[in-house]
């Protein structure tokens, strides 16, 4: 039972330092949204984030493998993870970081519906009610200022729903998959879906168009300046040590422990949205986000109470 609690207390130091180091991400992100590519960004935080995950199984011992049993699966995982997480970013650099990362906490929420349908789970009146507050929470964060609703903040509640389908995907897959070789399945897809719009419109030639608002996604690839390329290397590094540390998490504790822990991400959102951005949550935001973050560990406490640890097993990242 001591040794237990030790390694429970050892997941959960692992999920609080990996969620503060996603945050730190996410900043960085948000930093070069004014001048970098959006799928510059995710070309090498993929490509370099493989290489990254590479040394780390051969430093470990572990087997490398850059193929799936689950061809199709993948790809749509891949896809989904692809096209989520570039509407994510999207989203980021037009709305403050924090409301953009609470919105993505519904993630819990969608994930414990979709395994009704796919799993055959059952969802007490409780978790129902638990999760009509948070999305109550999605409608109160959602009014800007002028009372009128505003499409961007729909963004990452979208991006939550693909992730749920991507993690319904993973719990398949994961019968013969490993952990590694899905994230390197999902970062290759990715980087090839980048890869390929950078070719296309790399030049900056998306920004004939004529769509304004879409500069993050239409900057031309800036290969020229080397404070970039340095800020994109801290992103692959930051990123998949964030990986690493709350896969390491999962892997030594109690999902159903550690899980309610990631929302630790929010306060370390906060503290830099606020000295890097200077931006300050509203009231309705904060009424928002204590809804959010409060009906989420509510859940999390109810399906561990119910022995379904559906959304305890999937990792917000």
């Amino acid at each position: 039972m001591i040794a237990d609690q030790r390694q429970n207390a050892k997941g959960i130091f692992l999920v609080v330092l990996a969620m503060s180091i996603f945050a730190v991400q996410d900043v960085l992100i948000k930093f070069l949204s004014g001048d970098v590519s959006l799928f510059q960004i995710l070309f090498f935080r993929s490509t370099l984030g493989i290489l990254l995950i590479i040394a780390f199984q051969r430093a470990t011992g572990r087997s490398v493998k850059l193929w799936t049993a689950y061809p199709a699966l993948s790809l749509v995982r891949g896809i989904l993870f692809f096209l989520g997480y570039s509407a994510f970013y999207f989203a980021q650099s037009k709305i403050p970081i924090a409301n953009a990362t609470v919105l993505f906490l519904v993630s819990p929420f969608f994930i414990t519906m979709l395994s009704i349908y796919i799993f055959g789970s059952s969802v007490g009146l409780r978790r129902w009610l638990a999760m009509l507050v948070g999305f109550s929470g999605v409608v109160v964060i959602a009014q800007p200022e002028a009372g009128e609703f505003d499409w961007l903040y729909l963004l990452p509640v979208g991006v939550a729903f693909t992730y749920a389908i991507s993690m319904m995907i993973a719990k398949k897959t994961a019968e013969k998959d490993t952990v590694y070789q899905q994230i390197v399945v999902m970062y290759l897809i990715t980087g090839a879906l980048s890869g390929l719009i950078g070719i296309l419109y790399g030049d900056g030639s998306m920004a004939e168009w004529g769509i304004s608002g879409i500069e993050f996604a239409s900057h031309p690839w800036r290969l020229d300046v080397w404070s970039t390329h340095l800020y994109l290397v801290a992103i692959a590094v930051v990123g998949t040590s964030g990986f690493i540390l709350l896969t390491g998490g999962y892997r030594i504790a109690d999902p159903a422990i550690i899980s309610p822990y990631e929302y630790s991400g929010l306060a370390a959102v906060l503290v830099l949205g606020f000295l890097v951005f200077g931006e300050v949550p509203s009231v309705h935001d904060g009424l928002g986000m204590v809804l959010i973050v409060g009906s989420g560990i509510y859940l999390f406490y109810r399906e561990r109470m119910q022995g379904q640890d559906n959304a305890a097993e999937a990792t917000l990242r």
